[in-house]
């Protein structure tokens, strides 16, 4: 599959603060933990557009002028779990046609070019790529059909890539997992992703909005 062939939909938040990377507040401010997610997913939208010919952003509020600035298209989530949202943009996405979809979330701003290629790459021998985190979720799934991979499985706990894969054979569907990552949930994780190679943080430092 070539990256042409793809459709990419970041699933992404308004950075609001309090709403937002709630778990960075036990040492940022509600504020710095929306500055942090902001940039997170600038890195993430930005890497995306630079890879990719067909980006979407699908949001919580797609009026909120953050989005405005990248230029995409954005779309409402709706309603529902992380899974019934998903497949909402999924059907819609291979509604309008297109070869394959990747999701992504807003979490891994460190995550190396190569994985997103990578499971680009995989998608013409395989129907679903993961990329496997290590609190047992992923940091993006890519389809090759709407397959309904989400269902009844149980966001935000250590049982969701075992739930998924699990749908995912009951469906008889072939699959690959990558190297497992990690995602940006913690205060540690932040400066684990800045180690990682994540700079967008530095450009954040020197704005002036560092104070916590």
């Amino acid at each position: 599959m070539k990256v042409a062939d793809v459709r990419v939909i970041i699933m992404c938040k308004a950075p609001v603060a309090g709403q937002v990377k709630t778990r960075l507040m036990r040492r940022f401010s509600a504020a710095r933990a929306a500055e942090l997610h902001s940039a997170m997913a600038t890195t993430v939208i930005e890497r995306a557009i630079r890879l990719f010919e067909d980006v979407e952003i699908a949001a919580d509020d797609p009026g909120h002028a953050f989005f405005a600035a990248f230029g995409l298209p954005v779309k409402l989530q709706g309603e529902g779990d992380l899974g019934m949202r998903m497949q909402r943009q999924l059907n819609q996405a291979f509604a309008d046609g297109v070869d394959a979809v990747l999701l992504l979330g807003t979490d891994s701003p460190h995550m190396p070019e190569t994985r997103l290629l990578e499971a680009a790459g995989l998608l013409h021998e395989c129907n679903v790529v993961l990329g496997p985190v290590e609190d047992g979720g992923y940091d993006f799934v890519a389809l090759s059909a709407a397959h309904r991979i989400f269902e009844a499985v149980q966001w935000s706990t250590p049982q969701v890539l075992q739930q998924t894969l699990v749908n995912i054979d009951a469906l008889k569907l072939s699959c690959r997992l990558l190297d497992t990552g990690f995602d940006v949930d913690h205060p540690a994780d932040v400066d684990r992703a800045i180690r990682a190679g994540w700079e967008h943080i530095s450009k954040l430092n020197k704005s002036g909005n560092a104070g916590l």
